[in-house]
C-alpha cells in the first residue's frame, strides 16, 4: 500500500511540475526575447569602436541565445554569445564556442566586455565621447551668439 501511495505523489507531482513548466512557457511566449534583434543592437552600439562585428555565420540565433562575431581595434577575435545571463566570450575566434565555459567571466554589458579586453576600445570609446562633447559645446556657442546677435 504505500508504494502504491508513493507512487501516485510522484504522478501527481509530475503532473504538477509539468502544468507549472506549460504554464511558464505560456506566460513567456508573449515576452520571448528575439536574440537575433538583441545581437543586433549590440553590434550597432560597439561598430565604432571594433574592426568588426556580425552576427556568427554558424552558430544561428535561438529562442535563448545568440552569437556574435567581434575583432578588436587590437585585432582579438572572439565569439560572445549573448543571452539572458548577459554576454560571455566563448571562443578565441569567430563562429567558435569551445573555450571552457565554466571560466569565463559574464558581462552585463559590450561595453564591460569590451572595455576588459581591448585598451582600444576605452581610447577609441573615450575619443568619440570628447568629439560629441565638443560638437555639443560649439553648438550650444553658436546658439549663444545668435541670442546676441538677436
Amino acid at each position: 500500500m504505500k508504494k502504491k501511495i508513493k507512487t501516485l505523489t510522484k504522478i501527481v507531482q509530475q503532473s504538477d511540475m509539468n502544468d507549472s513548466v506549460a504554464k511558464y512557457y505560456n506566460y513567456g511566449d508573449a515576452n520571448i526575447i528575439d536574440w537575433a534583434q538583441e545581437a543586433e543592437s549590440v553590434i550597432r552600439d560597439i561598430a565604432e569602436h571594433v574592426k568588426e562585428a556580425s552576427h556568427s555565420k554558424l552558430l544561428p540565433a535561438t529562442r535563448t541565445e545568440a552569437y556574435i562575431n567581434i575583432t578588436t581595434l587590437g585585432d582579438k577575435m572572439m565569439c560572445v554569445k549573448l543571452n539572458a545571463e548577459g554576454l560571455q566570450i566563448v571562443g578565441n575566434v569567430h563562429d567558435d564556442k569551445t573555450r571552457d565555459s565554466s571560466i569565463n567571466t559574464r558581462y552585463e554589458t559590450p561595453y564591460a566586455l569590451l572595455s576588459d579586453v581591448c585598451s582600444s576600445y576605452v581610447n577609441s570609446f573615450g575619443s568619440s565621447l570628447v568629439n560629441a562633447l565638443t560638437a555639443l559645446e560649439q553648438e550650444h556657442s553658436q546658439h549663444r551668439e545668435l541670442e546676441d546677435v538677436e
